[in-house]
């Protein structure tokens, strides 16, 4: 008796087709052959893949469909009422005739398979359904057939979502970035304010404090003498007097301006995803921390929604890793963490760096306006002691904090920016 082998069976031949049918095929066309494909070896009357609507699933949309070998488009039906609400639920199903007798919807058809197609966390996001208007002889062997290249299918729509994620990932670093940029220019513009200002306060402070110092002088020079002359001591500092006040009502004067400027800090909070803008902070740091050959890390992280200012947190979180990769030597590493605390509803950013570290004294006045701290940048790169300063007013402004941590010069250091993910717009 003569036994046909697995390599020339009607059934191997069928798949060896479909399968050179699809061979180097991705998208649309893949997907549209592997249809026909399969409606020619099953004899079908209707064949498709679809994608789900609704969560839970209660609609299937055909991406490609064939109905008695015809492309078939707008196919779109309730699942109710249908087998094919059992695949979506994760089954796989298969009845090989009779398929009107258990879902009246189906009248005039007889047989059946339908098989999931899942997401790569396991959740079913279409499926591959083929009805036919005969029994289907042989249903394992057809079941098997139609499961290899459900199988093929799952894969591409996989690859298609992913594809659109990463472009709407794209979109919203665009978007993002554009914004990141319109709030960059803001600030320059607020920085060259308030540096005609200082330049004014300085030329201000100039002159009272000259005639302080040189009246001063005089006094000093004129109490040295043999027979001093009290009138003159006594006017000569009188003047000092005069000036240091006025130079005390000037500084009071800026003061009070800069702590209007500090409550007049509004926020504008819009929907976003915290970790987007971590990417877009560190992303902006890539380059300097290559030419320093520092590894810039991000731990990956779900998406985090939030309500925040964007420019002002990213703004924020770019100081953080600045500083990080500025007072860090070459060779050294920046780690960017972001955990949520589901119980008080608020995200901590982390940068944690191996450079030089922080004493006590640095601890106590990181994030105060104009701080000298101990660590030096390691690229020669510029300082002006307001980066830290201004995290702290724009965490204060959402309603979160900020800290810093070290176990010493030496031992590289840790900030932590805590944000609510709702931002405080009283």
């Amino acid at each position: 008796m003569t036994q046909t082998s697995p390599e020339t069976s009607p059934e191997m031949s069928q798949v060896l087709m479909i399968a050179r049918s699809i061979a180097g095929e991705t998208g649309h066309t893949m997907l549209t052959r592997l249809v026909e494909s399969l409606s020619q070896y099953l004899d079908t009357a209707f064949v498709a893949v679809t994608y789900a609507e609704g969560t839970p699933p209660t609609h299937a949309r055909a991406l490609y469909a064939l109905r008695d070998q015809q492309a078939a488009e707008g196919i779109r039906y309730a699942l109710d009422g249908t087998p094919c609400a059992r695949v979506y639920a994760g089954e796989t199903l298969t009845v090989p005739c009779g398929i009107a007798d258990l879902y009246p919807r189906e009248a005039g058809l007889e047989g059946y398979i339908g098989i999931p197609l899942r997401a790569a966390d396991g959740t079913v996001l279409g499926h591959l359904a083929v009805f036919s208007d005969t029994p289907i002889t042989r249903s394992e062997v057809a079941t098997a057939i139609a499961t290899i290249f459900a199988l093929r299918a799952e894969a591409e729509l996989r690859r298609l979502a992913g594809e659109a994620d990463r472009k709407r990932l794209i979109a919203d670093l665009t978007r993002l970035n554009t914004r990141l940029q319109r709030g960059y220019a803001d600030l320059r513009r607020e920085s060259a304010q308030k540096t005609g200002l200082m330049g004014l306060i300085a030329h201000d402070l100039r002159r009272p404090l000259s005639a302080l110092m040189s009246q001063a002088e005089l006094g000093l020079a004129r109490c040295a003498a043999a027979t001093p002359d009290i009138a003159r001591v006594s006017a000569a500092f009188t003047k000092v007097v005069a000036n240091a006040d006025r130079m005390s009502h000037l500084i009071d004067a800026t003061l009070d301006r800069a702590r209007a400027e500090g409550e007049a800090l509004t926020l504008s909070p819009q929907p976003c995803d915290l970790p987007g803008l971590v990417r877009i902070a560190a992303e902006a740091n890539r380059d300097d921390a290559a030419r320093k050959s520092i590894a810039l890390a991000v731990t990956p992280s779900p998406a985090i929604p939030a309500t925040l200012d964007e420019t002002l947190v990213i703004s924020a979180i770019d100081n953080l890793i600045s500083n990080a990769v500025k007072y860090t030597a070459p060779g050294g590493t920046v780690d960017v963490t972001v955990e949520t605390d589901t119980v008080a509803d608020t995200a901590t950013i982390a940068v944690t760096d191996t450079g030089q570290g922080l004493t006590p004294d640095d601890l106590d006045r990181a994030f105060g306006r104009f701080q000298t701290l101990s660590a030096r940048p390691t690229g020669g790169e510029g300082s002006t002691g307001l980066g830290l300063a201004n995290v702290r007013e724009i965490a204060r402004a959402h309603g979160g904090t900020v800290c810093a941590e070290s176990d010493g010069p030496g031992k590289g250091s840790r900030f932590s920016l805590t944000l609510p993910l709702l931002a405080n717009t009283r």
